[in-house]
């Protein structure tokens, strides 16, 4: 017999495609059954050429209960479609959204393209796409000499090198400061001409995984580092440090003193990946944004950009042009507070910096 509570979970099944050897059954038991083997059932997508927006992918969903349309400026456009429901319902679905979606795709396109070119974003990765960090020079490059056919399996991860050269020993150079523009090595990311168009959002998104991978390695080297030094120069004491690939935060402290931090902070310049450090250890002795840790951050923040400062101006051993542009990055930031109205000038000229980034 059916109970009451029972009639939405038929009433939701009945639009699932069953196996023909299965017979729905009134039993309870064997309806969840069903549920349970549908929801873990994944479909490949498929892909619609779109004149204005490009490549559009449709994919079935285990989990959504309604057809869903996400607009991201690098990975594309993809439309997520309940199990039950054909591709044609969600193909209906684009359609009927698809003025709102290339409006979505246009001020994307206008912000990111603005990003790039001040370098705090990263866009559509290809062949010649370059991205900067703390630690090295990520160069991304299409080996042509491997065509379709020579390979099985065109997007697998395997296929794709990554060439390491070094190009300062900082061990014997002494150098204290980091910068984007003076890398201490050079990374080429390889990967063979089977992979998908060049410009596409199929393409970009491989290589993002890549590009993840290598910014994780940076950030559980250096992070660690900075985390340690930064915490025993103002006297806290933390539990644990993760790197974390987080896209809504750049760090985060727990109440039992634990502290997250993106791996995307390898990107920022120091001054910067020092004051979200800054930000998490100050939240182990004010857990809220209270005057208390407003005032202790700004003294903090500011005792650190005098020692960048120093370090900055020091700086001989590296590339000129690298250094000439960081030495002008740390003067213009100390401008900005100096010229700051704001109640912690320290704290808002770098928090705004913050802000100018977008996370991969």
């Amino acid at each position: 017999m059916i109970t009451r509570k029972s009639t939405p979970k038929l009433s939701f099944l009945s639009c699932i495609p069953l196996r023909k050897d299965r017979v729905l059954s009134t039993d309870s038991k064997f309806i969840y059954y069903i549920c349970a083997r549908n929801q873990r059932y994944d479909m490949a997508g498929k892909l619609y050429n779109d004149p204005e927006i490009g490549q559009v992918m449709l994919v079935k969903s285990g989990r959504g209960r309604r057809i869903s349309i996400r607009v991201h400026p690098v990975k594309g456009v993809t439309v997520s479609i309940p199990y039950y429901l054909g591709y044609e319902d969600g193909m209906r679905f684009f359609m009927q959204k698809r003025g709102w979606v290339v409006d979505t795709v246009l001020r994307q396109r206008a912000r990111l393209d603005q990003a790039e070119r001040a370098g705090t974003a990263v866009g559509l990765l290809c062949s010649g796409s370059v991205v900067r960090t703390l630690l090295s020079e990520i160069v991304f490059v299409r080996d042509e000499s491997v065509q379709p056919g020579g390979m099985a399996a065109p997007e697998r991860k395997a296929a794709v090198r990554v060439k390491t050269v070094s190009v300062e020993d900082v061990s014997r150079t002494g150098r204290l400061y980091l910068c984007l523009g003076c890398p201490v090595s050079s990374k080429s990311v390889i990967y063979p001409g089977t992979m998908p168009p060049e410009g596409s959002a199929a393409l970009s998104s491989l290589l993002s995984g890549v590009l993840v991978s290598i910014l994780r390695d940076e950030a559980r080297s250096l992070l660690p580092q900075k985390l340690s030094f930064l915490a025993g120069r103002y006297g806290f004491v933390y539990n644990n440090m993760a790197v974390k690939h987080n896209m809504t935060n750049w760090g985060s402290c727990s109440s039992r003193g634990n502290i997250n931090l993106n791996l995307n902070l390898v990107r920022l310049p120091e001054p910067v990946c020092d004051y979200v450090i800054l930000h998490e250890l100050c939240h182990l002795r004010h857990p809220d944004h209270g005057p208390g840790f407003h005032t202790l951050l700004e003294k903090l923040c500011e005792d650190n950009m005098k020692r960048l400062s120093f370090l900055a101006e020091s700086m001989q051993q590296a590339p000129e042009s690298g250094v000439q542009a960081e030495k002008d990055y740390i003067r213009s930031l100390i401008s900005k507070m100096r010229r700051s109205r704001a109640k912690f000038p320290v704290h808002h000229v770098l928090e705004q910096e913050v802000r100018k980034y977008r996370l991969v």
